[in-house]
């Protein structure tokens, strides 16, 4: 119950981090990366009516310095494009700003004179943004617009050619319109678009100052006709064909890294593009009335406290394989979902339910791992009380306790220990039982210990007395040596332990120990619902019968465990004895490990 408590506050901690998260915007530049990745798709227009004719290396080579040139120049070229007047452009869009005088006045009123025989020139204007002091508003108003030279206002219209970058320096809206002495002024390529169409203000317009921007090229997509790229010193050639774009909107600008006017943009993160090419792209998005709204806040509010509470909710009570695909459906449906929704006009937030849903599967998955653990080694440390600790580790790290192998045949070691004088002790304390597990226990604890120091495992306890395995749970080096040495390690032992009980209770209490070597069947023995891991076999009965033979303090061994050991103990033979059920057994008493 504690557990579950404990991973439902985990849980509902991660919602409430995630939900800060969203609230505060957090991982903005993390969401404008995945919304790029989701939502641009570049190259979609086949066939364009928008060209741009980019100031160039080229054209530098041939005019000079930018924009240290005349603007004769761009009047040239106004009049070039507009030499026919059944198939010249309907736009010719300058991305340039035109804001005073220059020091010939002849060229600007031969620039503001291209423009009005025109009649379709639009050019630049600048704005300074920040918030309306007069109404005492936040509302963010233009507190200076920067427009053409008189001349040239008052043939040409212009429109606010500002970039306006996200926090992470990449443009991915465009300013439509802006508030400015109590009216809108609007933006360049809304007023290309609008001298294009001849039509009134679209309804998305009229209710928006901006718009996300859905890209239609890459960089270079409106480079000249189809693609082929043309430079602003094209116009000028003899072989140059105004009529090529007749009816369709034409772009001049900047186009050259050393102008500055380059930006990052969803689909040019590397390879920035330029600020005519910008233009071009929310020109082409106005005239597709593609118009994408981001979802309000509301609504994705709504959808972070259903996510995030349903992952809470389930993964309460679903298996984590269950809960992947839960995972993955909740992430893989609102996935299509957001395509959906784009497709139909709306932007939805994409990085903050997906990774609540993520970090929560993450949550349940790692909490209920660990949680396993804790309870595996609780259960494995209460285990060990019952059982041998060699043999827990063994079947619950190698899964032999789910094994049906019967057995397998191994050379091993058995000792079996019983208390002397335990029963006269029960009877002499039977009005203090509690005082006889005492003593029991602090007996089997010194046996216990015996045998671990020298790598055996205790098999079981059979009342008071046990049986011991050496070589039989896990490989061991050297185990009959190591077997006899608990042996003799618990008589030795005993010693100070039998003198205080006698001491204490007048009863005289110590070990009698038999210990064998050969084949054992050691393995699962026992019914489906009841197994016992033990050794089986004529060797484990020769140890059991040596031990009912021994006295107190006495450590009865087999021909076996002499001739194994030769030199390294001392023993003395006591002759055959005669063993139930096998006959005389030549038997020698312990008296010493060198």
């Amino acid at each position: 119950m504690m557990a579950k408590r404990k991973k439902l506050a985990g849980s509902a901690l991660i919602s409430l981090v995630f939900l800060l998260l969203f609230y505060f915007d957090a991982f903005s530049w993390l969401e404008f990366k995945l919304q790029d990745a989701a939502y641009q798709r570049p190259g979609s227009v086949d066939k364009p009516d928008i060209f741009v004719f980019g100031i160039d290396e080229r054209s530098l080579s041939k005019f000079g310095r930018f924009p240290n040139w005349s603007r004769q120049i761009m009047a040239d070229a106004i009049n070039i494009l507009n030499s026919d007047e059944e198939d010249k452009p309907a736009v010719i869009a300058i991305d340039i700003l035109y804001l005073e005088e220059s020091a010939d006045p002849a060229a600007d009123e031969s620039l503001a004179l291209a423009a009005a025989n025109g009649g379709n020139v639009i050019v630049a204007s600048h704005a300074f943004f920040g918030q309306d002091q007069k109404n005492l508003s936040r509302q963010t108003v233009v507190t200076l617009h920067e427009t053409p030279y008189p001349a040239l206002e008052r043939h040409a219209v212009y429109g606010l050619s500002n970039a306006t970058p996200d926090s992470d320096g990449v443009i991915r809206h465009a300013t439509l319109k802006a508030v400015y002495e109590g009216s809108y002024v609007y933006s360049f390529p809304y007023e290309v678009y609008q001298k294009y169409t001849g039509g009134g203000v679209p309804a998305f317009v009229e209710a928006n100052a901006e718009a996300y921007i859905t890209y239609y090229e890459k960089p270079g997509g409106y480079y000249g006709p189809v693609g082929l790229g043309t430079s602003f010193a094209d116009i000028f050639e003899e072989d140059f064909e105004p009529a090529y774009f007749a009816d369709c909107i034409v772009y001049i600008g900047p186009y050259a890294t050393g102008l500055l006017d380059a930006y990052y943009t969803p689909v040019s993160q590397e390879t920035q593009m330029y600020g005519v090419e910008i233009h071009a792209n929310v020109t082409q998005m106005l005239l597709n009335e593609n118009f994408k709204r981001h979802i309000p806040f509301g609504a994705n509010l709504a959808v972070m406290l259903l996510f995030t509470a349903l992952m809470t909710a389930l993964g309460e009570s679903a298996d984590v394989r269950v809960l992947l695909l839960i995972a993955v459906a909740l992430c893989g449906g609102y996935a299509l979902l957001a395509l959906w929704l784009f497709g139909q006009g709306h932007i939805a937030m994409l990085i903050y339910p997906l990774s609540a849903v993520v970090a929560l599967y993450a949550y349940q998955l790692i909490f209920g791992y660990v949680l396993e653990r804790v309870e595996k080694q609780q259960v494995k440390s209460a285990f060990k009380k019952y059982v041998d600790p060699k043999l827990v580790d063994k079947l619950m790290e190698t899964g032999e306790a789910h094994s049906d192998e019967v057995g397998v045949k191994k050379a091993i070691a058995v000792l079996f220990v019983d208390i002397r004088g335990f029963t006269p002790m029960s009877e002499a304390l039977k009005d203090s039982p509690e005082l006889v597990v005492k003593i029991l226990n602090e007996y089997l604890e010194l046996m216990s210990i015996s045998v671990f120091n020298h790598g055996g495992s205790v098999d079981k306890f059979i009342g008071d007395a046990a049986m011991a395995l050496f070589n039989g749970f896990v490989p061991l080096d050297d185990y009959v040596f190591q077997a006899v040495a608990a042996g003799w390690d618990m008589v030795k032992g005993a010693d100070a332990v039998s003198a205080s009980i006698m001491e204490k209770y007048g009863v005289d209490v110590g070990f009698g120990i038999g210990i064998n070597c050969g084949e054992a069947i050691v393995g699962n023995l026992g019914p489906s619902f009841r197994k016992d891991y033990t050794a089986i076999g004529d060797t484990v009965n020769t140890a059991a019968r040596l031990e009912s033979n021994a006295v107190q303090s006495q450590v009865l061994i087999t021909r076996e465990v002499v001739d194994a050991l030769e030199g390294r103990i001392t023993a003395d033979a006591l002759g055959e004895i005669e063993m139930k059920g096998k006959g005389p057994v030549e038997v020698f008493t312990l008296t010493g490990v060198r």
